[in-house]
């Protein structure tokens, strides 16, 4: 079935336009907000506890720009011995400090080592609808 859509005619009030009838807002699109470079954007769940002190909790979504390099203070998602992390990044003199919430989780990687940083987190999403209200089409809601 083809829907056409019909333009609404613009009335005119004793000779004045309405302000509500030529006023038009623009269309808010998430992605126009989040995304800079669509190419090398890229979406993760974060999968432990082990950045918490950072406000990034289990299932949060981020959203992982490739194309940045990496500064002092950011949080990045690297590559490391076959796993993937979401770190804070401190580069020191000789070596690489890769901060979460404890000293126990934290990774320290000297030179010799092998890393690869996959990207820097620009921004999380937080879920906040409770497991009773995922039911039917809201069933899949960041996929939580």
């Amino acid at each position: 079935m083809l829907r056409i859509k019909k333009q609404a005619t613009k009335r005119d009030v004793l000779g004045f336009r309405l302000p509500m009838l030529t006023h038009e807002e623009p269309t808010l699109d998430v992605t126009d907000i989040i995304v800079i470079d669509p190419d090398n954007t890229y979406y993760m769940r974060m999968g432990s506890e082990a950045m918490t002190t950072y406000h990034i909790l289990e299932d949060h979504i981020l959203i992982i720009d490739r194309s940045l390099l990496p500064v002092a203070g950011c949080i990045v998602v690297f590559y490391h011995e076959g796993d993937f992390y979401v770190r804070e990044y401190c580069p020191e003199k000789s070596r690489l400090v890769l901060k979460a919430n404890t000293r126990a989780d934290s990774i320290i990687i000297e030179d010799q080592q092998k890393w690869e940083c996959w990207g820097v987190v620009m921004l999380t999403l937080n879920p906040l609808l409770q497991p009773q209200q995922k039911t039917g089409r809201y069933g899949r809601v960041c996929a939580c």
